[in-house]
């Protein structure tokens, strides 16, 4: 019996080669791409003024299903001074929910960790240590 070429069989052995050589990323979109945090989030609210806070000040979110993170902040201390509107930067960064309700936000080599829980359109992001979360609405 002679063999035939099947062009079907071959592209689905070539995806098949494909998807396993991308499996933990791919994997890791699949998950994320389902989670609630995966869209646009801004902060309700003002932020906090205070001197000495320890993290940046998230004013508006967005998470990606690729892991991808960008944020705007206020970074500590920066908007501090009294009468003046707080200088707001944005940047790139990567994400990670390790499970339960645990984000790890990294920025550059400095991992932020967070709980987060989602209820409706509303995002809580509570920092270490810390009782008081920031509350944030989906933007979408």
């Amino acid at each position: 019996m002679p063999l035939r070429f099947r062009p079907l069989a071959v592209l689905a052995l070539l995806a098949m080669l494909f998807c396993a050589g991308c499996g933990a990323h791919t994997e890791q979109t699949v998950q994320r791409s389902v989670s609630p945090l995966i869209g646009t989030w801004t902060r309700d609210g003002n932020t906090s003024k205070t001197a000495g806070d320890d993290g940046p000040q998230f004013t508006k979110l967005t998470f990606s299903a690729d892991g991808s993170l960008s944020a705007s902040y206020v970074a500590a201390g920066l908007g501090a001074t009294i009468g003046t509107t707080p200088s707001v930067k944005t940047e790139n960064d990567t994400f990670k929910t390790p499970g339960g309700n645990k984000l790890s936000i990294a920025e550059g080599t400095r991992h932020l960790a967070y709980t987060y829980r989602v209820d409706g359109a509303k995002l809580y992001l509570t920092p270490p240590g810390s009782s008081d979360a920031a509350q944030f609405s989906n933007a979408e």
